[in-house]
């Protein structure tokens, strides 16, 4: 459910204007025309609103047809911890459609410890240790893992203090609901991908009279155990790694093509096993590391199929930068890592209780993906949270939501990090949603599908569902 966004940013703040109702005041950004930045003071605890104040970062660009405007988009893009004000701010063009932009006033909201909200997250230790394996064959490889997890749990409540314990997607959800109030508006539309999706999904349970449009791309359903889901990610994963190598097979520009790619890669794995691969001006690549990379890699196919092809070519050669320059992105950045953990160990229970519970599913994931070997962002995400110093929030996540206008739930046939079966799961959770299916590889179909695009677009200005049944045929990259 992640992303990576480079070159954050700050000082893009110019002098103020009137204050929005709720103290919500905007001010030009610098150097982004179009562009209107802003701060509000939302309460640390929702429980307790008149006491500590935390302050969000938004950014709002207005609908480029005033005549044509719709309404008010917030949008999420997932994550936990991509800062969506710098989405919006920064990268429209490349974010949204020229529809959307033309017909809503959009709003990105960094959420709480995101970003240039403030304060943010921190972890005092890398919330990665690549000498600590996370797919332990014993009881003591288990109790080292879940010692490394407890550690970085407390360094993280150390270094961020209180806000650590309100980082879950409730307290988020109040959040946008607090800039919705500011801004005056009696309804708003919402685009959520991925993580995005979880925040949508609980903003719905708390204002559903508050939803004008909801589209909810790359679904995940936290109804779902927490069991069952790291089980559908490994075969998801396992999935878009075969597609890959069927890929690799038909098409003459892979770097690997003529060979048996699978074997190829069991073999690259089992040498970095015995040895890290060289990182050549770096540190070197581990097994697992290379697995996440290159499942990074696959959440981003086609387009990146070939650099994956690459990768291991040269990574077969002793040459394991461009895995490292992946792992660098998906793996070692502290500020959206500590993020990243943070939010996700606030609303997931992992429930394992000790070594037997991680056995049970590392037999199953192994099981399902001989390849990719269990790799995923739930597996990361559930054995990290083990001994996580905050108590994940309580949720009724198994119950219908209701008393909505109708939502659009998508999902591609081949996602690799939010499955198909989720999207489906979360359609039939969301009283008179619709479920919008796309034939396609990567992570999130908008603005990597032409006609789940059109078909987002189209539902998020009228508020009319797809056909049932609908789904957008594979496109040729």
């Amino acid at each position: 459910m992640s992303a990576s966004v480079a070159g954050l940013g700050g000082g893009a703040f110019a002098s103020a204007s009137a204050p929005a109702p709720g103290g919500l005041s905007w001010h030009e950004c610098a150097d982004r025309p179009g562009a209107e930045c802003g701060v509000i003071d939302v309460p640390l605890d929702w429980g307790a609103p008149s006491g500590a104040k935390i302050k969000l970062t938004v950014v709002r660009r207005k609908a480029t047809d005033s005549a044509a405007r719709v309404g008010t988009l917030f949008y999420n893009p997932g994550g936990p911890g991509v800062p969506a004000a710098l989405l919006v701010r920064d990268y429209p063009s490349d974010t949204f459609s020229d529809e959307l932009r033309r017909r809503f006033d959009i709003i990105g909201i960094d959420p709480r410890g995101v970003g240039e909200s403030t304060p943010a997250v921190r972890c005092g230790l890398p919330v990665h240790d690549p000498a600590i394996t996370q797919f332990p064959e014993s009881k003591a490889g288990y109790d080292r893992l879940a010692a490394s997890s407890t550690a970085v749990g407390r360094s993280c409540l150390t270094a961020t203090g209180p806000l650590l314990g309100r980082l879950d997607t409730a307290n988020v959800a109040r959040d946008f609901d607090a800039v919705r109030a500011a801004l005056g508006e009696a309804k708003i539309s919402f685009f959520g991908k991925s993580y995005g999706s979880m925040l949508g999904a609980r903003y719905a349970r708390l204002f559903p009279g508050r939803v004008r449009t909801m589209a909810l791309d790359g679904a995940v359903d936290q109804g779902i155990p927490t069991s069952r889901l790291v089980i559908d990610a490994a075969q998801a994963v396992e999935d878009s790694f075969d597609r890959f190598t069927a890929w690799c097979a038909g098409t003459a520009a892979c770097a690997l093509h003529g060979r048996d790619v699978g074997k190829v890669w069991d073999d690259l794995v089992a040498t970095a096993e015995r040895e890290p691969i060289d990182v050549r001006g770096g540190r070197p690549l581990t097994a697992e590391e290379l697995r996440y990379s290159a499942y990074a890699y696959l959440t981003n196919t086609p387009q990146f199929a070939r650099g994956l092809a690459t990768a291991i070519t040269q990574a077969e050669q002793g040459d394991g930068r461009l895995f490292a320059t992946m792992r660098a992105q998906a793996l070692e950045d502290p500020v959206s890592t500590a993020a990243y953990r943070s939010i996700l160990c606030s609303d997931v229970d992992p429930r394992i209780r000790g070594y037997g519970d991680v056995r049970n599913r590392l037999r199953k994931v192994l099981k399902t993906a001989p390849h990719m070997r269990g790799t995923s962002e739930f597996w990361d995400m559930t054995v990290g949270c083990l001994g996580w110093p905050i108590s994940p929030a309580r949720a009724p996540h198994e119950s219908p939501i209701k008393g909505l206008p109708p939502v659009l739930v998508v999902g591609n046939t081949h996602d690799p990090a939010t499955p198909l079966r989720w999207a489906r799961s979360l359609s039939a959770r969301i009283q008179g949603s619709g479920l919008l299916t796309n034939d396609g590889d990567g992570h999130t179909a908008y603005r990597r599908s032409a006609c789940a695009t059109r078909h987002i677009d189209a539902y998020l200005v009228t508020g009319k569902l797809p056909a049932t049944g609908t789904v957008c045929q594979a496109e040729t990259p």
